[in-house]
């Protein structure tokens, strides 16, 4: 095991974090993503450094992630150019409720009236917790929290036309953290789509934890959340990050080849979580 890339503290990662990102605060235009259809009614539309998806469920768009405040303009132009028009989005389904995915949900709502979305768990940090949103880090001074419509329970389904989300709660990078579940179809063919809400470990160094008041039985509750999903049955993989899943990389095998399509990988999935809890193991096991 390598545990020599797991000796940075997380003071060190957090500052070299935002070193890396500020460009991207400058100059967000400069990481505009075009949209892409990745499988059947499912959308890319983030940029290169957070995912945002859509659904074009038939009666209505959804859409999970909203990403830094500071790049809603990139968002509104990739669901224009994908197609379709930010006002036919009912529904905005926030994975957790760090400050680089919830930042332009109020922009939403105010602009074109959908309905914004969380677990409850997401939605109490933001009530009696709202440091853990970590908005300090925000590259708007303005950001803000927002009062969710709908606060989901673990294992609730959300429909909506064609599509039904099976919603689990699977804390650990986030108290709130929530993964999500829902077929696609394409030619035919049904896939199953999985999304994992939260991967990151930054959250879970034991100062950190011990900074945020948060118990260290986090990191095992993060352990226990991959194995309570790692049975669904995924074809296609969502990411968190681009990064997480591969996005960009896949995108351009698309355009190499096309007629593929990387991101349909029934094995994915279980190699994701699998890889992921090694991965911790050794981060723990190095002292972290």
């Amino acid at each position: 095991m390598d545990l020599e890339k797991y000796k940075k503290s997380y003071q060190e990662i957090e500052a070299f974090q935002q070193t890396k990102n500020l460009d991207y605060y400058a100059h967000p235009a400069r990481y505009y993503v075009k949209p892409f259809k990745i499988v059947g009614n499912v959308y890319y539309i983030g940029d290169s450094k957070v995912c945002s998806h859509l659904i074009d469920t038939g009666d209505g768009l959804i859409m999970f992630d909203s990403g830094f405040q500071h790049s809603v303009h990139l968002l509104v132009q990739a669901v224009w150019e994908a197609g379709f028009n930010p006002a036919d989005i009912k529904y905005l389904i926030h994975s957790h409720e760090h400050f680089d995915h919830i930042g332009a949900a109020d922009e939403f709502r105010d602009l074109y009236g959908c309905k914004l979305v969380i677990s409850r768990a997401g939605a109490d940090v933001m009530r009696e917790r709202p440091e853990l949103v970590y908005l300090k880090a925000s590259p708007n001074p303005y950001a803000t929290l927002f009062t969710p419509d709908l606060e989901l329970e673990d294992g609730q389904v959300l429909t909506l036309g064609n599509t039904s989300i099976r919603c689990v709660l699977t804390p650990g990078h986030s108290p709130g953290v929530m993964s999500f579940f829902f077929d696609t179809c394409e030619d035919g063919r049904t896939y199953h789509v999985g999304y994992f809400g939260g991967a990151g470990f930054n959250t879970l160094y034991r100062e950190k934890l011990l900074a945020d008041k948060l118990p260290l039985t986090m990191r095992e509750t993060f352990l226990e959340s991959l194995q309570k999903v790692r049975e669904y049955p995924v074809d296609v993989v969502l990411g968190n990050h681009p990064r997480q899943n591969e996005t960009l990389a896949k995108r351009e095998q698309m355009l190499r080849q096309p007629g593929t399509n990387p991101f349909v990988d029934p094995g994915e999935w279980k190699r994701f979580v699998d890889e992921l809890t090694g991965q911790f193991k050794e981060f723990m096991e190095a002292g972290n």
